[in-house]
Formats: C-alpha cells, structure tokens, sequence
C-alpha cells in the first residue's frame, strides 16, 4: 500500500533527500564565524544544564535566534537590507514570546520533537520515514507543551542545548585546517551516530535538570 503512495514513490528507493541534509550540516558550519560557534556552545550548554531554572530566558533567546532566521529570510524576499530583517525579527519575536511563554515552549517543543524524531530514524536510510517521524514528534511536542508544560521545557531545552553545543564544538574543529576535511568526511560516513551525539548528553541534561528542579522542591518544602 505504502509503495503505491505517489508521494512515497518520489521519496523511496533514493537516499539523496538524507545524504543531501547531511552534506549541507558541514557546509552550514564552514559558513558560521567564530563566535558564533563559541556562542552556540556557551548557550548550549546553559540551556542543557539549567533550561528549566532559566526557561523564559531560553525561551526569549531562542525566539530571538528565530527571529534573525525567519527576519534575515523575509528581508531578502523582500529586496531590504537582510540585518535590518534579522534585527527586527528579533526584537519581535523575543517580545511576542514573553506574554504567549506557553504557546512559545509549545513551538520549540515541537522544534526539538521533530528534529529528535526525524534523527532516530536516520538509520533507516528513507528520507519518507525520517519526515514521518519528524512530523509525529513535532506534533507530539506541540502538544504535550500545553499538557507537561515542565516535562516539555526540560526536554526542550536539553534537546536544543545539546544541538547547540554539538554544532559549536564540531565547527570549532572544522575552523582547524588540517581537521577540516577529516571531520566532513566523518560526519558524511557516519551520520547514524547523530542520534546519539545529541542524544546522550541531551539524556544527560534532561536527568541534571530534574534533579536540580526536585532538589529545589524539596528546599522549598522544608522552608
């Protein structure tokens, strides 16, 4: 039934939609300045460890980050200067996502539910599976962002966090010269080990975060 499906016909049998999607993740890195990549890194690793101390924080920061995507993009449809677009977009969506916080997580946790599921199945080598699972985690994380709204800001900001810390450190090696082409060709080869480099650590982030958070409960409690 599946293999009758037009849209299942344009996808299967060919790798090219993933290989394409892995290819580019080293190109976007080579194309990211320094700081950038420090950035990355240092915000990655707060939102890892302390996403639920600090999440309307993180939540702004990455509407932000957003904006300046989305702002810069919209900009050059539009034929104006992209900074002012990545500038404006910013400021927008920061400010938006302060009084809808919950609508907010709810959007990332869609994010990193849909980049976790899609990375889970990369394995199986069929871009048709990797966009349904994208999709079913997306949905799954929009929604369970208004039901566990907690649970979700711990997952979301692991998940994106250890993303973040992933792409920083990997660009800082690429920056390297004599790295550069042996870290393409790894990341290439090797792309089943995504998962579980941001999965692991993000793993790691998740189980920190509730600690810390029930720890807090508990002080609280004794106060």
């Amino acid at each position: 039934m599946l293999a009758a499906n037009p849209i299942y016909s344009a996808w299967a049998g060919s790798r090219d939609a993933v290989d394409a999607s892995v290819q580019t993740f080293p190109e976007f890195l080579a194309g990211v300045q320094i700081w950038q990549l420090v950035f990355f890194v240092v915000l990655g690793l707060v939102s890892l460890l302390y996403g639920l101390k600090l999440f309307k924080g993180m939540v702004a920061i990455y509407a932000a980050m957003a904006g300046v995507v989305m702002g810069g993009a919209a900009a050059l449809w539009f034929g104006a200067p992209e900074l002012l677009g990545a500038v404006v977009g910013a400021i927008v969506l920061a400010v938006l996502a302060w009084p809808l916080l919950k609508v907010a997580v709810s959007v990332f946790g869609g994010v990193a539910g849909g980049l976790a599921g899609a990375m889970c199945v990369l394995w199986l080598d069929d871009p048709v599976y990797v966009l349904i699972a994208g999709i079913a985690g997306l949905v799954i994380g929009f929604v369970l962002g208004f039901l566990v709204f907690r649970g979700v800001i711990v997952f979301t900001t692991a998940v994106l966090g250890a993303m973040l810390v992933v792409l920083g450190i990997v660009g800082l090696v690429m920056a390297v010269p004599s790295a550069r082409e042996a870290v393409i060709a790894g990341i290439q080869a090797n792309r089943h080990w995504l998962p579980l480099l941001v999965g692991v650590p993000a793993a790691i982030g998740a189980v920190y975060q509730a600690v810390q958070s029930r720890g807090e409960t508990k002080k609280g409690e004794k106060k």
